[in-house]
């Protein structure tokens, strides 16, 4: 890896071989919010040989930050907005926050993702959350929200809307890299959480750590 510290003024490092072959998968991942770790090996391992030169392009041509993160001693890159603005992607049409629901959904999978702490692949079957709803300690919060009545059981319909409104939001989650699907459309829900999705824990920490009161809060604004 480069010297951090050494400032990179051009861009010649876009015709170096590797950089050339994979600039444009690179370049849409990042815009579109894509959190880039070993996963997307080749990509990442681009990143990482000039991340210097990265930087510097995405600090001048965009007014963004490239970030390189560490969760769960597993390092990714994505972008944000620096701090003396929101840089070129801050409209409405190209940048998109996360919903209420998703946010709900997010902090459900960040715990989910402790649970499996030593399992080296976070792999999440539908099953595995219909328990987390059923039986974990905010399960009150849960069905207020996503069933909108307290009960022990719920029939197959309603189970059904609940797995269509997480399917959506893990879609969502696969475009940004927090999660990587490994089901088709027409298939049970399965996926595995990546270290990425500790990106939740520093965009929304007053909700994490107060989660019965912003579940609360949602269900009085009805916002879902």
């Amino acid at each position: 890896m480069e010297n951090e510290n050494h400032e990179i003024n051009d861009y010649t490092f876009l015709s170096e071989e590797s950089v050339e072959k994979h600039f444009a998968d690179i370049n849409i991942l990042l815009l579109s919010g894509k959190h880039i770790d070993h996963k997307y090996y080749l990509e990442y391992t681009v990143l990482e040989s000039y991340e210097s030169h990265w930087r510097n392009f995405y600090s001048r041509l965009y007014k963004l930050n490239l970030v390189a993160d560490i969760s769960d001693r597993s390092r990714y890159y994505y972008l944000d907005f620096t701090e003396n603005g929101k840089g070129k992607l801050s409209d409405a049409s190209r940048n998109k926050e996360i919903t209420e629901l998703q946010t709900l959904i997010g902090l459900t999978l960040l715990d989910m993702y402790y649970q499996k702490y030593f399992d080296e692949e976070k792999i999440i079957y539908w099953n595995d959350i219909k328990i987390q709803i059923l039986e974990s300690d905010h399960q009150e919060a849960y069905k207020r929200i996503l069933f909108n009545d307290i009960r022990d059981s719920y029939d197959e319909k309603e189970w059904s809307t609940v797995e269509n409104k997480f399917g959506k939001t893990i879609d969502s989650f696969d475009k940004l890299g927090w999660v990587q699907k490994q089901s088709g459309r027409n298939e049970e829900l399965v996926f595995e959480i990546r270290p990425a999705i500790h990106r939740l824990a520093k965009l929304y920490p007053e909700e994490l750590q107060n989660f019965e009161s912003f579940s609360q809060q949602l269900k009085n604004d009805e916002v879902l």
